[in-house]
């Protein structure tokens, strides 16, 4: 097998539910044995397929329906070469006198203490004082990346510390956090020489040139759910200030009602499959699924081969890590990660 590109490393890492990271390198060498110049990650998620490509020199258009894995990608695909210098995490950390307390309010008790609330609070509020977009997505990202290792398993979905485990991220302050964060974001930026872009669409209004489209699209399974909200509301909501979300007061956690979304029924996941294999029958597609997952593999070479001339399936033996399964179990959380490379 084919080695990743040595500055794949520098890709900051998360515990995002679905993230490609752990087969990162079985994708590699799928892509690297087909031709193309530009490729368009539709569910870009925690970016790593797009960050991949990136380093792989090709021209990557990343897109994700949420604005938080939208504002990671406009950091660290998007970004060429825009950093968080000295002065920028000066005018960041700075405490203002008058400033938007709403975490503090809304949020009191449910995730982090007072003290953590009111740094957020005014850390987001000093974001909006960075003129640069680039920049000001990398510190969002910071600022998001320090509240998923301030809260255990990175989600979002329990009040308190149910999950603590003791682990040393656990223990940091939120200003420590943040720091490494600007850090780790920081190292990623880099340049291929190519003008790559972040959008924030539903995929079914994507209209941008490729030549290939990679597609991770949320699994629709009886053993899983693949409610992104219902994990990242708070992140999903900070980066997009909570504008035009409709909070459920009477919930403990205080998440926002859940996008709508094909992929939430059987019949509605099969058409989006359907919908995109017909849309970008004349690109390369390169397809991830699970064995537990609707459509089945054999549903999905049906599909196909009314649109593409050859499917070719790669079988990869995969564990989930943590929280997706329902009543979960061994047996259950170990599956097949399926990768259909359509031609």
């Amino acid at each position: 097998m084919k080695q990743i590109p040595e500055q794949y490393k520098k890709f900051p890492s998360s515990r995002y539910m679905g993230s490609k990271n752990k087969i990162i390198t079985q994708l590699y060498n799928v892509f690297k044995d087909l031709k193309f110049n530009s490729a368009l990650d539709l569910f870009s998620g925690s970016s790593s397929v797009s960050y991949l490509l990136k380093c792989m020199n090709k021209k990557v258009i990343s897109n994700d329906f949420l604005a938080y894995a939208s504002n990671l990608s406009k950091s660290i695909i998007q970004n060429s070469n825009n950093k968080l210098n000295k002065n920028d995490i000066k005018i960041l950390l700075k405490k203002p006198k008058n400033y938007d307390q709403f975490v503090q309010t809304k949020f009191k008790n449910i995730f982090f203490n007072n003290k953590e609330n009111d740094f957020i609070d005014f850390v987001r509020h000093n974001i909006n004082k960075i003129n640069n977009p680039q920049k000001k997505a990398l510190a969002f990202s910071a600022l998001t990346k320090a509240c998923q290792k301030k809260q255990s398993r990175g989600i979002f979905t329990f009040k308190g510390k149910r999950y603590d485990d003791g682990r040393a991220d656990l223990k940091k302050s939120f200003e420590v956090q943040f720091l490494e964060a600007i850090n780790i974001f920081n190292h990623a930026v880099f340049s291929n020489k190519k003008t790559n872009l972040s959008l924030n669409k539903d995929f079914t209004k994507v209209k941008n040139k490729c030549d290939l489209v990679y597609l991770d699209p949320p699994y629709y399974s009886k053993y899983s759910d693949n409610e992104y909200v219902r994990r990242y509301h708070f992140i999903e909501g900070l980066v997009k200030n909570w504008k035009d979300l409709e909070i459920q007061e009477e919930s403990i956690v205080k998440k926002f009602k859940k996008y709508p979304s094909m992929f939430d029924t059987k019949m509605g996941s099969y058409n989006a499959i359907k919908f995109l294999i017909k849309k970008y029958s004349k690109k390369i597609i390169v397809l991830s699924y699970s064995s537990n997952s609707l459509p089945t593999m054999e549903e999905i070479k049906e599909i196909a081969k009314y649109h593409k001339k050859k499917t070719k399936v790669i079988e990869l033996d995969y564990t989930y890590s943590f929280g997706t399964q329902k009543k979960s179990s061994k047996m259950k959380n170990r599956i097949k990660e399926y990768i259909f490379i359509m031609k």
